[in-house]
């Protein structure tokens, strides 16, 4: 295959994408102004795109194309259906930390060797007024 060719196909699917994508939002746009009215709307629409979460747009899409340009339900599926398939892995990793479900978590802090066992606590000082040196934890509920 020629490489102008792979090239001018990866133009068109970014194209078409881009088209597919600005589609939708307008549609969404139309959607959920039929159901709660342009202020609504807009704010859905701002609010979505700023935070990077446009599912209320694809579902507002939907309905927009049922209600107001009076598609069948199957073809608007079919049109929404890729974004849909694109939003859901990163949804799903905003939700869920990959990273935790892979590795397991950890709980086991005991090491064989005791001496090398450190405690840590975050806490708001800064590091000019750190006091290096060992300290020993003090129980203060017997003395209550």
């Amino acid at each position: 295959m020629n490489l102008f060719n792979i090239i001018k196909f990866g133009l068109i699917f970014i194209l078409l994408s881009f088209l597919s994508i600005l589609f939708n939002i307008v549609m969404g746009f139309i959607g959920i102004q039929f159901f709660y009215g342009t202020i609504v709307a807009l704010l859905i629409t701002v609010i979505s795109i700023y935070f990077k979460v446009i599912l209320p747009l694809y579902i507002g899409s939907f309905f927009g194309m049922i209600h107001v340009l009076e598609w069948h339900w199957l073809i608007a599926t079919l049109i929404c259906l890729p974004g849909l398939l694109f939003i859901t892995p990163n949804l799903f990793k905003k939700v869920f930390n990959i990273n935790t479900l892979r590795s397991g978590n950890n709980f086991n802090f005991k090491s064989d060797d005791n001496s090398n066992f450190k405690h840590t606590m975050k806490t708001n000082v800064k590091n000019e007024d750190i006091i290096e040196g060992d300290y020993e934890v003090i129980k203060d509920e017997d003395k209550k």
